[in-house]
């Protein structure tokens, strides 16, 4: 893991901590409270690296966090749809579901960004939490749903 890290990077990782911390509270208002007004917080990335709270961006971290929360369903679905038959949404790691769900959020938030770059941001961070298998998981469910539902091109 590097340790120059952009604040739109660190947005990403404060993003899924807050969509993480939905499978414990439903109070999207104390989780976005929670990261936006504490004076410090330290984000920890993985066993080395941890950052102070304060250099994230923290506007592009409320577009995507309040995009998830409006569109959860939406994005959920789109996880769903592009499974393999074997595998069902609840038996995903909520990590990587996080992970998931704020990519795809990003996504439809800004649709002209190169798939090669977000997949490549958050292949990144799916190293931070998870296994080379799930990397690979990562990959493929942003390529299927990123060619298949055109996000490229549509915010839905």
């Amino acid at each position: 893991m590097k340790k120059n890290l952009t604040p739109k990077t660190l947005s990403r990782y404060v993003a899924v901590q807050a969509i993480y911390n939905l499978n414990f509270s439903n109070n999207v208002v104390d989780i976005k409270k929670n990261f936006l007004n504490k004076d410090e917080f330290t984000l920890n990335l993985d066993f080395e690296n941890n950052f102070n709270g304060k250099k994230f961006n923290k506007i592009f971290f409320v577009e995507i966090f309040e995009l998830f929360t409006k569109k959860k369903f939406f994005i959920d679905d789109l996880i769903k749809l592009h499974l393999d038959e074997n595998w069902h949404i609840d038996r995903l790691p909520k990590v990587l579901l996080a992970i998931l769900r704020v990519a795809i959020s990003e996504m439809i938030h800004s649709p002209k960004i190169s798939i090669a770059i977000l997949i490549s941001e958050y292949l990144k961070l799916t190293e931070s939490f998870c296994s080379k298998n799930e990397c690979s998981f990562t990959n493929a469910i942003l390529e299927k749903i990123y060619v298949s539902e055109k996000l490229s091109k549509n915010k839905k």
